[in-house]
């Protein structure tokens, strides 16, 4: 069977050669890759000449001299052809096999192949661009001086390709223009964009300390940008593009895989600095989701490289929330996934400053499973009445639909029965129920037919995790914003230039948008199709139509604006508010960050009433 190039792609992305290559002979960590005993039959060797490049997806053994890859592999060492091999490597990652090929696909797949081709190269010349303005920039630049703040060496900037992305708005695309690269192009990068009044466009990322994306094979992939003043957004990362899947990327791994795999353990944390401060310290076996939620394909991503994750939350209710998310579809993986919450500083960075790396290390090896802190967290109040009972079996329940390991269900229930003081065979009987769902409910009867975390809703591009998004009791901002946003193209476009999402309070109104952005973003001509996409899997439908369908384009633009700066004001408040928690007056540094935020809640006001 001949099969087409992209099924092919994602075959081969599904699975990871050093995987493969461990069945038939022990590898060691060494340098950037592994190496091992030649494990082919026709070359007796007693010491190791096998190299395996985990990030190049390659072998090469300096004895006999064989290499290839992962398919090369499977015919030389097992006798495999490339067709049986494709299906050996599907089957081992549960791809389904296509039914039929259609050329002229395979035409527009090598069509497609090439613009990623450009856009990786147009990337790289974009990172050096970045580089070496950071470079040139004056030691007084208030850039060197976060940078110093933060304790960035020489050494870590290098190693990560720390750049700096210049004040002027059109510094990159100047520059890309000079050197006779498609500014079209560059926008399709979300580099650049065009101005909507005129002539040329301007750069998407100014005056931030710029963060590459990279691949495993050394690939930039885009950029995420931290504001080094005070300001929001506080990262601006780049939306996907061909080249940049944000689900299926985690930050750091071109420079920690190796740590991951020697230490066969990933620590999770939330974004760039995170990682980066971290690393330099000395705890390197890390990688970053972005800011964003952990999905489905990381955790696919993970399990490549190890079956030990922790993860690291912050202490407020957005950590609680990441970690009850994060549990399924980490056990989903069959990944084991452990937790932990910094309750006494902000970030792991402030964490190792206040501690030491050593404390944080010892942190790290002795956190508890994540089933249990979650169980721990819905037990806060835990009376061991009935009707809690029930509760804490409901919530578990979705829990236990994603664990495939029937062993770890079982340890599971044991746990459940000791903490909740019932009887095992409760606990047993509770979580094979029949769900007490609504009649006619699709998402209730998907998610509890055991497909869990990984089901797909049909005739969706929307991923379900649970069976339903809450969005109500948001605040009414929030909500107007989500209604005038699915209104129209117009709308939701000048919603999203607003990069308001981080500050949406909300955690259902921020789910639909991520959402919603996702599958904007993968096809722009889905628009009209968003809100029958999202409705049936919200709490409250009725909340996302707007009341307001007599106001014209222009009051609809103002009311946005409104709705943005209110949720700001709200979003700066609440920062204040949560700084301010058990300070005291000495405690200058804090009271100043204080100061800065009412300042610009302030001058949101003021805004308002000019």
């Amino acid at each position: 069977m001949r099969f087409p190039p992209e099924f092919v792609d994602r075959v081969q992305e599904a699975n990871n050669l050093v995987t493969i290559i461990s069945q038939y002979t022990q590898l060691k960590h060494s340098g950037s890759g592994f190496m091992g005993r030649c494990p082919f039959p026709d070359h007796a060797e007693k010491t190791a000449s096998f190299s395996v490049s985990e990030s190049k997806q390659v072998y090469h053994c300096f004895g006999c001299k064989k290499s290839g890859n992962i398919f090369s592999f499977l015919r030389d060492y097992n006798g495999m052809s490339f067709p049986e091999a494709v299906e050996y490597l599907a089957d081992k990652a549960g791809i389904s096999l296509p039914e039929i090929q259609d050329p002229q696909k395979n035409e527009q797949y090598n069509e497609v192949q090439d613009k990623k081709k450009q856009m990786l190269k147009l990337n790289k010349m974009a990172l050096h661009f970045f580089t070496e303005t950071l470079k040139r920039v004056s030691t007084d630049h208030p850039i060197k001086s976060y940078i110093q703040r933060r304790k960035l060496t020489a050494e870590t900037i290098e190693e990560f390709q720390i750049g700096f992305a210049p004040v002027e708005w059109e510094g990159l695309a100047n520059h890309l223009h000079r050197q006779n690269i498609s500014l079209n192009l560059a926008e399709e990068a979300r580099l650049v964009k065009a101005r909507k009044e005129g002539n040329g466009f301007f750069d998407i990322f100014r005056d931030r300390l710029m963060f590459p994306i990279v691949s495993a094979s050394g690939e930039v992939l885009a950029f995420g940008g931290r504001i080094h003043d005070q300001g929001e957004p506080k990262y601006l990362n780049s939306p996907e593009t061909l080249v940049f899947n944000k689900s299926k990327t985690l930050y750091g791994l071109a420079q920690t895989a190796k740590w991951i795999r020697s230490e066969d353990s990933v620590i999770i944390v939330e974004g760039y600095m995170d990682l980066v401060s971290l690393y330099q310290a000395g705890i390197k076996n890390l990688a970053a989701s972005m800011g964003t939620a952990l999905t489905a394909e990381h955790a696919k991503l993970i399990k490549r490289m190890t079956n030990n994750v922790v993860c690291l939350f912050d202490s407020d209710n957005a950590g609680q929330q990441a970690a009850e998310r994060s549990l399924p579809l980490l056990l989903a993986a069959g990944l084991y996934p452990k937790g932990l919450i910094l309750a006494d500083a902000k970030d792991p960075d402030e964490f190792v400053n206040k501690f030491g790396v050593e404390a944080l290390k010892q942190k790290i090896e002795s956190s508890p499973e994540l089933f249990n802190m979650v169980l721990q967290m819905w037990m806060r109040d835990y009376r061991g009445e009935a009707s809690q009972k029930v509760k804490i079996m409901d919530q578990v329940r979705p829990v236990f639909d994603a664990i495939p390991d029937k062993r770890l269900k079982s340890l599971y229930a044991q746990e459940l029965s000791y903490r909740m003081n019932v009887g095992l065979d409760w606990v047993r009987a509770a979580l094979t129920a029949p769900l007490n769902r609504p009649e006619g409910s699709r998402v209730a009867s998907e998610y509890s037919s055991g497909e869990g975390t990984q089901a797909v809703l049909k005739n969706s591009e929307i991923p379900a995790r649970k069976p339903l998004i809450s969005i109500s009791g948001a605040p009414h901002a929030e909500i107007l914003l989500l209604q005038l946003s699915l209104k129209s193209r117009a709308n939701f476009e000048q919603v999203c230039s607003q990069q308001i999402l981080s500050q949406i309070s909300h955690l259902g109104i921020k789910t639909v948008f991520e959402k919603a952005e996702q599958v904007y973003r993968q096809d722009d001509s889905k628009f009209d199709r968003l809100t029958s996409l999202l409705i049936e899997y919200v709490d409250a439908p009725e909340l996302m139509f707007s009341n307001s369908s007599d106001l014209d384009e222009e009051k609809e633009k103002k009311m946005i604006s409104d709705c943005v700066k209110r949720i700001q004001q709200l979003f700066l408040k609440d920062q204040a508010k949560r700084i301010g928690q058990g300070i005291n007056k000495n405690d200058t540094e804090k009271l100043q960050e204080i100061g800065e935020l009412n300042k610009s809640r302030l001058s949101l006001n003021k805004t308002d009433k000019n």
